[in-house]
């Protein structure tokens, strides 16, 4: 079966969370490793719980031929100004709910309306999450973040986009136009262009007529999880850890990739590419295996769409090569008991350095070990059930709940507890995410 033929079996009453994401002006984990499900199937309510419910003619002519079009972009930029005390408050995400306050007008029916207008919140501060990983690197003038001067660059693509916002909104009143696509990969795609394109440099005299943003809503990726961030400028993540249990096997084999994980992501900087590292437990064709992964936010899984031999590995030193390293898989076997490590910290030097591997029944698996030298701050710690070209759920994942346990994250070798998890909602998702024990336990069940 082909990707575009795969079809989908969903729970009703649910709504994609990557669709929602492209609501209002624009959108924003680590890069997607396989192919994705393109899938479309329809839940109750005609909610297509796989398709893009933001490419939706209406619910774009909700924004672009009146929110955000030439007669009605100034009374969005009086709103802004009155909405927001200072300049640097008006930030993407935190005012779409304002500019058309109206649920019936954010979906072509009152059912998908209300829940995306619902779950807004929850959906934009998690694509500003993923905005921030991802580095912003424009070549052509039009896609600058600043027309009045091209030299300017954001941090990272979250930074790009609420510059961009406040020069459109808060600045002037420039009318906005929105597309939206979909990719095969767990980041949100984003370039913004400016009408008329500016030339290199500076141009003071510039006179905008127009904005465009252009997302591509990913297909694939997180199926629920965890996060937590740290926001310390002076103490470090120095350990994360994790146990649980090979569960058995799904139901169903039909090519699906799932990946279970406890990992560390770092955030874009202008001159540092945001990764995640991560001790995995995944699922393919041939079974259970664990393996290391180090995935820069640069990798393209157009470009390699399968995983690797079991028996490759690819250190730091060719990371460049595909912007993804790797240990070498080693199998196991439903019951085994799994511990996913990450060491490492800040050096006297000040650079971070970290260590990642994989323990089978207690036993340290020399060939899952994954050193990264020298990159950017790990940052979030997360827990997550990652899948590709699922088709059935529940049969495509193990029955059981998948459980970690023992969760040990700590900032300069002092434990943290409790841990404070930022939990996925479940709209649209194939898991809960629940955790307890102070943080110490997270579960992920089906839905």
């Amino acid at each position: 079966m082909s990707e575009e033929e795969d079809g989908r079996t969903e729970k009703q009453d649910t709504l994609n969370r990557r669709t929602v994401l492209a609501g209002g002006v624009a959108t924003a984990a680590t890069a997607a490793l396989p192919r994705a499900a393109l899938a479309q199937p329809k839940g109750a309510g005609g909610i297509e719980t796989r398709g893009a419910i933001y490419m939706d003619p209406d619910y774009l002519s909700t924004f672009n031929d009146h929110a955000y079009s030439r007669g009605n972009i100034g009374n969005v930029h009086n709103l802004i100004k009155n909405s927001f005390l200072n300049r640097s408050d008006l930030k993407w995400g935190l005012y779409q709910r304002d500019v058309e306050p109206d649920p019936k007008k954010w979906g072509r029916t009152p059912q998908i309306g209300q829940a995306a207008f619902d779950h807004w919140p929850d959906f934009s501060q998690e694509a500003r999450d993923d905005l921030e990983k991802q580095p912003a690197r424009f070549a052509d003038p039009k896609n600058a973040m600043n027309p009045f001067d091209t030299r300017q660059v954001g941090a990272n693509l979250l930074e790009h986009l609420d510059e961009v916002i406040r020069i459109a909104l808060w600045d002037y009143a420039v009318p906005i136009k929105i597309k939206v696509n979909k990719s095969r990969r767990r980041h949100h795609g984003l370039t913004t262009e400016w009408d008329p394109a500016p030339q290199p440099g500076t141009n003071p005299n510039l006179r905008l007529n127009g904005l465009t943003i252009n997302i591509d809503c990913p297909d694939g990726g997180w199926q629920g999880y965890t996060l937590w961030r740290n926001r310390s400028t002076s103490d470090h993540i120095t350990k994360f850890e994790a146990n649980w249990v090979v569960p058995s096997p799904p139901t169903n084999d039909e090519g699906q990739i799932i990946f279970i994980f406890n990992g560390l992501e770092s955030v874009s900087g202008p001159n540092a590419t945001g990764g995640i590292l991560q001790p995995v437990l995944q699922w393919t064709t041939n079974g259970w295996f664990i393996r290391s992964w180090y995935v820069s936010a640069d990798f393209d899984p157009m470009k390699y769409p399968n995983l690797p031999d079991p028996g490759s590995a690819v250190g730091q030193d060719h990371l460049s090569d595909e912007n993804r390293c790797y240990s070498k898989a080693i199998p196991v076997t439903t019951g085994d008991i799994i511990t996913g490590s990450i060491e490492g910290g800040r050096d006297t030097g000040g650079k971070f350095n970290y260590v990642c591997s994989l323990s089978r029944n207690n036993q340290i698996q020399s060939d899952t070990r994954l050193k990264m030298d020298d990159i950017s701050e790990l940052t979030y710690a997360v827990c997550a059930v990652e899948s590709y070209k699922v088709t059935v759920t529940p049969a495509d994942y193990p029955t059981a709940p998948i459980v970690l346990t023992s969760l040990d994250l700590q900032l300069e070798n002092n434990p943290i507890s409790p841990i404070q998890w930022t939990e996925s909602k479940k709209a649209g998702r194939d898991f809960t995410a629940k955790s307890s024990m102070a943080g110490h336990k997270v579960e992920f069940k089906v839905v």
